[in-house]
Order: C-alpha cells, then sequence, then structure tokens
C-alpha cells in the first residue's frame, strides 16, 4: 500500500472509530425494504431525426442519448415529438388508422432503447393524445365513436403495445373541467383494449395548475381549482393510479430578478390530501428551464433542488422534469432544456438534475417507506408572512415529536407516517427562492427521541443528539433534507 492510500484508510479507519465512540454506538439506525424507487421523467426525451418534417434536426434516439439519459437518474419518458404525421384516408377513421402506424414506427424504434437502459415510455400517438377534443366536428364524439377508435388503435396489429418497456400512451394535456367525461370514454376505452390484448399500460393524463384559468365552465360560470381536482378524483384517479399536474413555481420579475408563484404549496397540499383520501399517487412536473410566457430561467442547481424537495414533501414519487429535450439552437435562451434535439448538445441544466436526481436515488428506498401526513411551516419574520404560507389549508400548529426553536429564513418543516410501525419522518426545506442564495439556519427540537438519521444532498448522517433534543441544520439555497428521529 502506498503512502497516500495508507493515510487515507488510517484517516477513514478513525472517522469510524469517533462515529461508533462519540455517542452514536448506540443507537439502532433502522432499515428499509428495497423499492421500485422515485421516478425521475423526462418531458420530453430524445427523439427521431426531422420529427416534424421540416426542422431537420438530427436523430437523438441512440445509445449516446439514452446512455446520458439514464446516467442522469432518469427512469421514464414521455414522447411528445415522435409520431407526428399529418396522413389522409377516406374518411375520420381511416386517416386515424394511417397517423397510427407511423406513431408506431417510431415507438418500436425508441422502446428498443427503452428496453436495453430500463427505461419507461408513454407512446405518443398523435390522434390518442388529445381525442376528447380534437375530432367533435369530426363525428368522433360519443362513447361509441371513442370505443370504435381505441379498439383499433391497440388491435392485434399493435406491436408496441407488447414492448417490456411501455408505460403507457400519453392521453391528454390540461384539459378543462367540460372536457374530463370524454376522457373518462377515453380511459375505459384503452384499459378494455389492452386487457383483451392481455397487456398493461397506463394512459397519460395531466391537469391545469392552480394558477391557470378558466379550469371549467359551468352554467353558474367557473368552477374552482379545487372543484375541478375534485371532479378528478371522483371520475378518474381510482381508474389511473395517480394525478399529475403542471405547476412552474418561478417567474421572471422586472424589480427583483425572481418571482415565485404564491399557490405553489397550496396546490401541493390540496393535491397531497386528495392522493392520501383516496389512495393514489401524486406526481408533480418540474421547471427546469425558463419560456416566452415568463418562467424564468434556472440560476443554479438549487432551482432543481428546491422543487424536488418541496414536491417530495408532500409525498411525490415522481417527478418530471419540463422540459428534457427540446429544439432550441442557443445555450443562451431561457427556455433552452437539458437537451437540445437540433443538434444533439447538452446544457449545464443537464447535470445540475443529474446531480439532485442521484443524490434522491441515494435514499429513495428510505423515503419511500412513509407517506405524507401534514405540513408545518415558520417565517423568519413572524410579522411578514410567506404568502405560500398564508395559503395553506390545513397547516398544523405542532407536532409531538418536534418543535421549531428558531429560523433564519422562511422554512418548511413536513411530516410523514411509516407505513409499517407507524413512527416518524420528516422533510425539512429551505423556502426562499433560491435565486436569492440564501441560506437557513434552523433549530429544531426533538422529543422522545436520542438520535437522528438524516439524509443530505444523497449523504446519510446518524446524529446523536444532546439531552435538550435541539439540533442545528444549515440549509443552502433550496436545500431540502429528510429527518428520522431514533427513540
Amino acid at each position: 500500500m502506498n503512502k497516500k492510500r495508507f493515510l487515507a484508510a488510517f484517516s477513514f479507519g478513525l472517522l469510524s472509530l469517533c462515529l461508533s465512540s462519540c455517542g452514536t454506538r448506540s443507537l439502532t439506525e433502522p432499515t428499509f425494504a428495497p423499492t421500485d424507487g422515485v421516478k425521475f421523467t423526462a418531458y420530453a426525451g430524445p427523439t427521431v431525426a426531422n420529427w416534424a418534417g421540416n426542422n431537420h434536426n438530427v436523430s437523438t434516439l441512440t445509445d449516446e442519448h439514452f446512455q446520458k439519459l439514464t446516467e442522469a437518474g432518469f427512469n421514464k419518458i414521455i414522447a411528445l415529438y415522435e409520431g407526428a404525421s399529418y396522413a389522409s384516408g377516406a374518411d375520420i377513421y381511416e386517416s386515424i388508422a394511417a397517423r397510427s402506424e407511423k406513431a408506431q414506427k417510431d415507438a418500436l424504434t425508441a422502446l428498443s432503447l427503452c428496453e436495453k437502459y430500463h427505461v419507461s415510455y408513454y407512446v405518443r400517438d398523435w390522434s390518442f393524445y388529445g381525442l376528447y377534443k380534437n375530432f367533435l366536428d369530426q363525428g368522433i364524439d360519443d362513447e361509441a365513436a371513442f370505443q370504435k377508435v381505441i379498439s383499433r388503435m391497440f388491435d392485434s396489429s399493435n406491436s408496441y403495445i407488447h414492448s417490456s418497456a411501455y408505460a403507457g400512451n400519453f392521453g391528454g394535456d390540461e384539459p378543462k373541467l367540460e372536457e374530463m367525461d370524454r376522457i373518462v370514454w377515453q380511459v375505459d376505452a384503452y384499459q378494455e383494449a389492452l386487457k383483451k390484448a392481455g397487456v398493461t399500460g397506463e394512459v397519460m393524463v395531466n391537469l391545469l395548475p392552480a394558477y391557470v384559468a378558466p379550469i371549467g365552465l359551468s352554467k353558474s360560470g367557473d368552477r374552482s381549482y379545487r372543484e375541478y381536482l375534485q371532479y378528478y378524483f371522483d371520475h378518474l384517479a381510482k381508474k389511473l393510479g395517480y394525478v399529475s399536474y403542471d405547476y412552474y413555481p418561478f417567474l421572471t420579475d422586472q424589480f427583483d430578478g425572481s418571482f415565485l408563484r404564491e399557490t405553489y404549496l397550496y396546490n401541493l397540499e390540496l393535491a397531497a390530501s386528495m392522493c392520501r383520501d383516496y389512495g393514489v399517487e401524486l406526481r408533480a412536473f418540474l421547471q427546469d428551464c425558463g419560456d416566452f410566457t415568463g418562467l424564468r430561467t434556472m440560476c443554479g442547481v438549487s432551482d432543481i433542488r428546491f422543487q424536488a424537495y418541496t414536491e417530495m414533501a408532500f409525498g411525490a414519487k415522481e417527478m418530471i422534469y419540463y422540459q428534457y429535450a427540446n429544439g432550441e439552437s442557443s445555450k443562451t435562451s431561457n427556455d433552452y432544456a437539458l437537451l437540445n434535439y437540433q443538434d444533439g448538445s447538452y446544457n449545464w441544466t443537464y447535470d445540475a438534475a443529474k446531480t439532485v436526481n442521484q443524490e434522491i436515488h441515494a435514499f429513495e428506498d428510505t423515503y419511500l417507506a412513509y407517506d405524507w401526513s401534514g405540513v408545518m411551516y415558520k417565517n423568519a419574520d413572524e410579522m411578514y408572512e410567506n404568502q405560500n404560507f398564508a395559503n395553506l389549508l390545513n397547516p398544523l400548529s405542532s407536532h409531538p415529536r418536534v418543535a421549531f426553536s428558531s429560523v433564519s429564513q422562511d422554512t418548511l418543516l413536513t411530516t410523514f407516517e411509516a407505513k409499517e410501525g407507524g413512527d416518524d419522518a420528516f422533510m425539512l426545506v429551505n423556502f426562499t427562492d433560491p435565486y436569492f442564495r440564501k441560506n437557513d439556519v434552523v433549530k429544531l427540537r426533538f422529543s422522545d427521541a436520542r438520535g437522528l438519521l438524516v439524509y443530505r444532498m444523497g449523504q446519510k448522517m446518524l446524529i446523536t443528539l444532546p439531552s435538550n433534543g435541539e439540533y442545528t441544520f444549515n440549509l443552502y439555497p433550496g436545500e431540502g433534507r429528510f429527518i428520522i428521529p431514533i427513540r
């Protein structure tokens, strides 16, 4: 052994001795069963060459790009660009069938790579996507017509549904309330067709966020966002097993540079509460770029971290990156995604996403052993309430296992209960816009606990608490920590 390796081994031995002799020896670290893990989904993934027929992009459906995707911790893809076709036939049914042929061709190319790299893939058939609204004026306007179209799409001639990487089909994005009855027809017909084919898959349906209006019309006027979600949960959530919505929290502000939307936590809490009541999974989008609508560009890895840990603070099991790939040719553009499919180059945000995804994968089995149960917070200035906190519906005033002693920035603390055993866990988040680069010094006081198991940026720490149960956390901008008290 050379000198450097000997010193490194000796130093590690001293560290191990310190951990066992400085008070942690009596702590029993909990163990956790393996799970399917947290899902990170690319919206949209690498795509076919010249996907639109006139934009001359290179093919990114290659080993190189799938290696990059999986190295960054992504394990699902929602197709957006593949399958584009404007074929026509003698009637709308023949036209839809002709367009599905292109969707199948592109899907099989993508799925062969997904199988190789163990990535799940949602196919986009450009007729199935938005079927609930796109052909109403051409007679696809009742349940029988939906069944006729979908039974043809997914009959014995459809080979992609038999792929081991097939996750389902992209069905619709941001439907209004009055369109959901037709989505029920679409989902029912799809599930019936797949059952007949002896395969499984799901319709990917993504809902509007709380800040978008109108979400739907009735005789009495616009419905509330709560009514919108309630309708989904009453009619679709059990069929699909999840709720997904796309909330993008960061806006460009002409005076301060950045503005954090004030209903971000309201939307998460409302969706998480309904998921808990209905026994379905929470999936949430994650903003990784700016765009022409006013979304601000990313300022660092802290922007990704802030969203990932805030969404996990409400029990999210899947986070969908908007956008993994788009066709912007300039890396200085606000709406440049992780991957530029036009020329196959990557933005710096790819590395930021990779960093955060991998640190979450490092403790996903621990995180998934718990269910979200509630939300707490503390304002840095009690005279100036964070509006995101003020918009929460049912925040906890206290918890028997933990209490705030002090914070230096506005701080989020959410509560979890073990799926087996009923013990507690917490997610602590520096809830300040990372754009302003503010660290947060948080003192928490734990009850009925001799120590803590803490995950920080993917690293596990076993901490012995002092007799008063108080511990100080120094949180970087956007940082979150998953905390498990040990009795």
